[in-house]
């Protein structure tokens, strides 16, 4: 099983307990990703790359997100969409982008501001 880091419920878990949590539940948090047509192909082919979780308990922050989109990208050799872009065609998918004050991975450190909703990062 892979091991993923992310940001479930508020709380931050590191990779192994977040992956025991995910492998212990029983209820399926599969996400649905929409509109595939419509969107970029740079960002369908990254959404379902091996390196991204869709589930619907997780979120991801925005920057972390679109700098391992544009990773992803410079080791495909495709040419990444702005942030703006980005944004809009995750939004298109049905990632929602969400302001707040209260996502925190850690006490006075960490402090995620937006993010995106329903995905996840797999670590290697």
């Amino acid at each position: 099983m892979k091991k993923w880091a992310g940001i479930v419920g508020g709380m931050f878990f590191k990779h192994h307990n977040l992956a025991q949590m995910l492998a212990e539940s029983k209820k399926d948090y599969h996400f649905r990703v929409r509109n595939k047509g419509q969107a970029d192909s740079t960002v369908v082919k990254f959404v379902f790359s091996d390196q991204v979780q869709k589930d619907r308990r997780a979120f991801c922050a925005c920057r972390i997100l679109y700098s391992a989109y544009c990773d992803y990208c410079q080791q495909q050799g495709l040419t990444p969409l702005t942030n703006q872009q980005f944004k809009h065609n995750m939004g298109m998918l049905g990632f929602v982008y969400q302001k707040h004050h209260r996502f925190y991975a850690g006490y006075y450190q960490n402090k995620v501001t937006t993010a995106y909703k329903n995905i996840g990062l797999v670590s290697k």
